[in-house]
């Protein structure tokens, strides 16, 4: 603000009003040095105002200018010598702790006379009355703050000594800029990646807002800085936007943010900073296996990074592998790549029916990144099998002869554990056309490895169809094993036909001729379908002719699913 207080002298005036304003500010420098030593009162005062005194808007006197404007003596505000530099208050507060009010008439003549008045920027005019030694400076327009719709008024008036030569006189008091202060006013937070709204409220030294001034805003330092520049409303607020928010997380979880007022031929300039909480948003993506297998160990991972796609380290990210009572879990920290691991050991989870097991990996948050997550399905590894001793169909001429569904038959099983079927054998089946004696089927998986073995034995056997030779079979044993990436099986027996002994090759599907047309298939050894690993093992398979039926003895399968990465 102008500088009220260090008085000019102006050349003196000769007569006896001359020597009567000349006792007069005598009168008021001495009440001045008084009223400088008093303690002022302290308040709190309007946002934005740099002097924390209370201001009271009470108007105590009233004058017009030459124009016929009002021009208001309020209570006003008083000075503030503690600050840095010192702040003036204004009104009739101020004009005491500097000495006296001057006399009404003597204000009214000052501000009343065209030629003893100048404009001065903020709306500010200085009136100097030579005569009457005296200096009034009053605004014209209005604060919001009063509420009365009447201009701010009198900022000071004071009587200043003559000067009784003219080589010494310093000349009237002149414009000059006017101080100016900025006050943070926006969020006191940011997300990187997403936009923010950056304001802040110019005022003048009485805390009145400046309008139509550009602020400049700076959200960083150095090279990873971003600017914006927004212009003050009437309110003296100005509002810019930073999107999106690109600025490095760091350890202190803050960015800093300037806002400057450069100045005019009106104002000097005024800057303010801010510290803004600055959080960044994550991505959690699932790097760990795909496939688990019940009793072996399952390392988990997921790679945890910001919004710009760069790791972040040092963080806990917890895993949860099943669902309900079946969860296992475990935690890891992220590493400089960001990627957290744990190991789940051993696994142990339901087979449900799509062989599932839903993996959830969570990171919490902290004070500088939000939380994220991530799910993913992975494959649980199971085996199936299936073992039963006999089964036939034969038809004569479209005439059923022979119906015998598998028997015993452990069914088909489907597990991701450790079990064996309790299939009871049979003692025997007898018929007209087949007999058969001591039928036991079995099917045993095991884990670490997960393997699946089928296996079925028939004692004794006889077939006699008509059109084919008598076939006799003992110590019949077929098996089927598979693991992941194997698969194997094998037929052991004893084998007449016709009442001859017959020596059997080992080799999988040995075929045997019979007379009329029919066949005997022994070891037979089928691939198995939709699955990682399998095979099916027929003991022996007896195919008439001309598609009049079959009969299975000893029949095995195995099979693995969602074998490993």
């Amino acid at each position: 603000m102008p500088v009220l207080h260090d008085h000019p002298t102006a050349p003196v005036r000769t007569g006896s009003r001359t020597r009567r304003r000349l006792a007069s500010a005598v009168l008021a420098l001495v009440l001045g040095l008084l009223g400088a030593l008093a303690v002022p009162v302290t308040a709190s005062a309007d946002p934005g105002d740099p002097n924390p005194n209370m201001i009271d808007w009470t108007v105590v006197d009233t004058f017009q200018g030459a124009l016929g404007n009002d021009i208001p003596l309020r209570e006003g505000q008083d000075d503030y010598p503690q600050g840095n530099p010192p702040v003036d208050g204004f009104g009739r507060r101020h004009i005491l702790q500097h000495g006296v009010v001057p006399d009404h008439e003597d204000i009214q003549e000052t501000v009343g006379t065209a030629g003893f008045c100048v404009p001065a920027p903020d709306d500010r005019v200085i009136c100097t009355n030579d005569e009457a030694s005296l200096v009034v400076v009053y605004v014209t327009r209005n604060d919001p703050r009063s509420g009365d719709g009447r201009p701010f008024g009198i900022i000071t008036a004071y009587y200043f000594l003559p000067c009784f030569r003219a080589a010494d006189c310093t000349g009237p008091e002149q414009p000059h800029k006017v101080d100016t202060s900025l006050t943070y006013t926006g969020t006191g937070t940011a997300v990187n990646g997403s936009p923010v709204s950056l304001s802040a409220k110019l005022t003048n030294d009485f805390g009145t807002p400046v309008g139509g001034r550009s602020v400049r805003f700076a959200l960083g330092t150095g090279g990873t800085q971003q600017t914006c520049t927004g212009t003050t409303a009437a309110s003296g607020t100005a509002t810019c936007a930073i999107d999106p928010v690109d600025q490095p997380q760091g350890t202190a979880n803050t960015a800093p943010v300037t806002a400057s007022f450069a100045g005019d031929d009106d104002y000097n300039p005024s800057s303010t900073s801010a510290g803004l909480g600055l959080t960044s948003p994550t991505e959690l993506d699932y790097t760990g296996v795909q496939r688990l297998a019940n009793g072996t160990a399952a390392r988990l991972a997921a790679r945890l990074t910001d919004f710009a796609g760069d790791a972040v380290p040092g963080r806990s990210v917890g895993f949860v592998l099943g669902t309900g009572d079946d969860q296992q879990t475990c935690t890891g920290t992220t590493s400089d790549t960001g990627i957290a691991t744990c190991t789940v050991d051993p696994v142990d989870q339901p087979l449900n029916a799509s062989a599932t097991v839903a993996l959830r990996a969570s990171f919490a948050g902290d004070a500088g990144y939000l939380a994220s997550d991530t799910s993913a399905q992975l494959k649980l590894q199971y085996a199936t099998g299936r073992s039963y001793g006999v089964s036939a169909h034969v038809d004569l001429v479209g005439v059923p002869l022979l119906d015998v569904t598998p028997q015993p038959d452990t069914g088909t099983v489907r597990t991701a554990d450790a079990i064996t079927t309790d299939t009871p054998c049979s003692a025997s089946y007898t018929s007209l056309l087949v007999s058969v004696r001591k039928l036991c089927p079995k099917v045993t998986t095991t884990l670490a490895p997960g393997t699946v073995t089928a296996s079925s034995t028939v004692a004794q056997a006889r077939v006699g169809l008509p059109g084919v030779p008598l076939i006799e079979v003992s110590g019949l044993t077929a098996t089927s094993t598979s693991r992941c990436g194997r698969a194997e099986g094998g037929t052991t027996l004893t084998l007449r036909i016709a009442g001859v002994p017959v020596t059997v090759s080992s080799d999988p599907n040995t075929e045997i001729p019979l007379v009329g047309g029919g066949r005997l298939i022994v070891n037979e050894q089928l691939p198995a379908t939709g699955a990682d690993a399998g095979l099916k093992v027929n003991g022996v398979h007896l195919v008439l002719p001309a598609g009049a039926g079959d009969v299975v003895l000893a029949s095995t399968d195995s099979a693995t699913h969602n074998c490993g990465d």
